[in-house]
């Protein structure tokens, strides 16, 4: 029974390493996977750190003219300078001191030749108390007079010299009515907007037209608190309108209001931009981007080629011989679609830009064209 149950034993042992052997030997080695995918070369470039806001076109003055007298339009021509008149309409452009309207011209001429009538009429009552009291004072020196007398030509001359001052002031005043009625442009700009017709009669106060100086546009944004340190007059800005599309206006940072706003934790910003051209409007909407930093010569790549980040470090992928490769990675600036790298990542590097997902450390990878991977 012993030998009978050592050769069972044998036998089996025999048919389990020949199964085995033959198994191993018929097996098909497993080959390795290839993952296609798209590389480019790691190049250095510029990036700029930039904040994002919107706003408004405004005009760089805006004036609202209006009236110091009161009286009836009897112009409302402008001048040129040429001797020419236009009429003054929406979209003329004016220049500073240029005649915009005559309001009752003749009533202040007249007003200022009654008041220098007035004034000589003053002068010679004057000079003739004057006399007067020269006369009454000598009087009374030498005792022919009384000294009541003496008071009374005093007085007189001193009123009449009041009256004087009175008839200056009102000369005065009527010329610079004069001055007045002949309404002048305050500033170089564009008539926007005309609010009265001739022949109309208008009080003091009242607007005539607004004139908005249009060479010189700007715009104020809101800047969060935390982006305040960033900021600085002479900060470059670009500025894009619906109006014309992808077109860049090119700006500068013009000055930082002082106080925060106590609501919105914000800083007022204004941007002033030439506008020589007159393509810019007030009212139009702005996009604006504020260039905060600018990094020349560092090395930058498309931002979704980096993976990680949530849990692990950030990373991605190099090619070396056929071979990925992980690569820790340190991000710096983001601008947009791109993202700086400030370490883990050298020029001229292939960088897998595409089918990076489907990787791992060692993996074996074909380089193809995107149109491949797809």
């Amino acid at each position: 029974m012993k030998i009978m149950y050592w050769i069972i034993v044998f036998v089996l042992v025999g048919v389990t390493f020949w199964f085995a052997f033959f198994r191993k030997t018929e097996k098909q080695p497993e080959q390795q996977e290839v993952v296609p995918v798209e590389v480019e070369q790691v190049s250095t470039n510029s990036i700029e750190e930039t904040i994002e806001l919107t706003g408004w076109i405004e005009a760089n003055k805006l004036v609202e003219v209006k009236s110091k007298v009161s009286g009836r339009i009897e112009s409302l021509q402008a001048v040129l300078d040429n001797g020419d008149t236009a009429f003054v309409e929406e979209g003329l452009t004016v220049s500073k001191g240029q005649q915009l309207a005559v309001i009752d011209h003749d009533v202040y001429l007249a007003n200022v030749a009654a008041a220098r009538a007035g004034l000589k009429a003053a002068e010679v009552e004057l000079a003739d108390a004057e006399r007067e009291k020269k006369r009454i004072v000598a009087l009374y020196e030498g005792g022919s007079a009384t000294e009541q007398s003496k008071d009374k030509a005093v007085t007189a001359a001193e009123l009449t010299r009041a009256r004087l001052d009175s008839a200056k002031a009102a000369l005065e005043l009527a010329e610079i009515n004069l001055r007045e009625s002949t309404i002048r442009a305050p500033i170089n700009g564009i008539i926007t907007a005309k609010h009265i017709d001739e022949g109309n009669l208008i009080g003091i106060g009242n607007r005539i037209v607004t004139i908005a100086d249009m060479k010189t546009v700007k715009v104020i944004v809101a800047v969060a608190e935390k982006y305040g340190a960033k900021i600085a007059a002479g900060t470059p800005a670009r500025i894009t309108v619906d109006a014309f599309g992808s077109r860049v206006f090119n700006a500068k940072v013009y000055s930082i209001y002082p106080a925060l706003d106590k609501q919105t934790h914000t800083v007022q910003v204004e941007i002033r931009l030439d506008n020589s051209e007159f393509l810019l409007k007030p009212g139009m909407f702005a996009r604006v981007t504020l260039i905060t930093e600018r990094k020349d010569n560092v090395v930058v790549i498309p931002r979704d080629v980096v993976l990680g980040g949530k849990i692990d470090r950030h990373y991605v992928y190099v090619v070396e011989d056929g071979i990925a490769y992980k690569r820790f990675v340190e991000l710096g600036t983001v601008e947009g679609a791109r993202s700086e790298i400030t370490d883990g990542l050298m020029q001229d590097e292939t960088l897998v830009v595409n089918g990076m997902n489907f990787l791992a450390d060692g993996m074996s990878v074909e380089v193809v064209r995107l149109e491949d991977i797809k």
